[in-house]
């Protein structure tokens, strides 16, 4: 609920000092931006800052509490007001708010911290990074002025996403924290100051490609910037999404329930599969040596099948009669009477048994000296010899 009136709504706090926080500077209320700092005057060696809120955030609760962060890393704070519970009672216009100020860890406070061979290394770092860019200005002030667009893409893009003052005032609570630790950690800082300046030293020894890697920067932030651009739609594209999955993600829990006794069932199974698994594995183990003899026997059977090609060329036009002829055989001696199986040879004597003369032919008896494979079973095979369809 809002107050009546026109005016702004106004608060005080009183702070252990009021350093970098200005007049006139942003003042973030549950991490919007919700008015200005009106005033900052000392009383009793401390600072009483007056801010003016939008109406739109008033009132405050009781247990409201004002704390300073940081705006930018080496300049201005910010002002941050984190309001009580809804449920509290409000805070008249003119309320006194508790305040608290954080000491940071300054940037002049992690270099006091380094012992003097780590600050001459970093004096050398400086020096070769001059070197590596002496003669590249124009290139790096293009490179600066393209950014600019793509920075506010990626600050369009984090607005989009949700970012907001309480992830900035994380953001930098944990930026101070790293700061405490590397002032902590000398020796790591040392050594990590070792690497980038032989890293320096090599980027100055290679000032040529550096040029052209700069001057090829503009360029890829703007494509970077473009790319950003559509970003915020995608995002806003997705959270129908993510609102139409809301049903589905509600309905895990039930199945998974549902899936408990089913992996609770499959338990026995896995202990069963445990051997099968042990045997594969040995099989597995033998398999290489298996196939190293397949690899060794494998060329002798084909020679040896290579080798049977031609007896077998030669034994194909006899297969009819020697099929003919075993069939024959069982039937031979298939016949038996009360004595037991007998055979029956039949022999065809006619004119030609006696004739001496070949070239004479009896009436009735036809003279064939080269049958084809089968006749004589009444099967002529007439692609034998490779004159027909095989």
């Amino acid at each position: 609920m809002a107050l009546g009136g026109t005016g702004p709504y106004r608060v005080h706090a009183v702070l252990p000092s009021a350093v970098n926080i200005v007049e006139g500077g942003s003042l973030l209320v549950n991490g919007f931006e919700a008015g200005r700092v009106s005033s900052i005057d000392v009383e009793d060696g401390q600072a009483r800052v007056t801010m003016d809120l939008d109406r739109a955030y008033a009132p405050l609760h009781d247990g409201a509490t004002v704390t300073i962060g940081w705006k930018a890393v080496l300049s201005e704070r910010s002002v941050q007001i984190t309001d009580g519970n809804a449920s509290a009672p409000e805070l008249p216009d003119g309320a006194m708010l508790t305040g608290s100020m954080p000491k940071a860890t300054e940037v002049d406070d992690v270099l006091a911290a380094l012992d003097a061979p780590t600050r001459d290394r970093l004096r050398s770092l400086v020096g070769n990074l001059d070197g590596a860019l002496t003669g590249n200005e124009q290139n790096l002030n293009a490179t600066l002025r393209t950014s600019g667009p793509a920075v506010s893409a990626l600050g369009q893009v984090l607005q989009a996403v949700g970012t907001d003052g309480p992830a900035i005032r994380n953001l930098v609570t944990r930026l101070n924290s790293m700061m405490g630790t590397v002032a902590e950690r000398d020796q790591q800082v040392r050594t990590v100051i070792d690497e980038v300046g032989r890293f320096s030293s090599e980027a100055a020894a290679r000032r040529d490609q550096v040029r052209d890697t700069l001057g090829q920067l503009p360029p890829t932030l703007d494509r970077a910037k473009s790319t950003l651009d559509l970003v915020p739609g995608v995002v806003d594209e997705a959270v129908p999404l993510l609102d139409g999955l809301r049903p589905a993600t509600e309905k895990l829990g039930p199945v998974a329930r549902n899936l408990r006794p089913l992996l609770q069932d499959l338990r026995p199974l896995t202990a069963d599969l445990r051997p099968t698994l042990g045997a594969a594995q040995d099989l597995l183990g033998r398999t290489p040596g298996l196939l190293d003899v397949a690899h060794d026997t494998v060329p002798g059977v084909t020679t040896t099948v290579g080798n049977l090609q031609d007896p077998l060329s030669v034994l194909r036009p006899m297969m009819p009669e020697v099929m003919a002829w075993t069939s024959h055989w069982g039937s031979s001696m298939a016949n038996y009477d009360g004595n037991g199986n007998y055979a029956r040879v039949y022999f065809q004597e006619g004119p030609t048994s006696v004739l001496d003369s070949p070239g004479v032919v009896p009436p009735g008896i036809t003279y064939d000296p080269y049958p084809l494979p089968g006749a004589s079973s009444g099967q002529e095979w007439g692609d034998a010899f490779g004159d027909g369809v095989r």
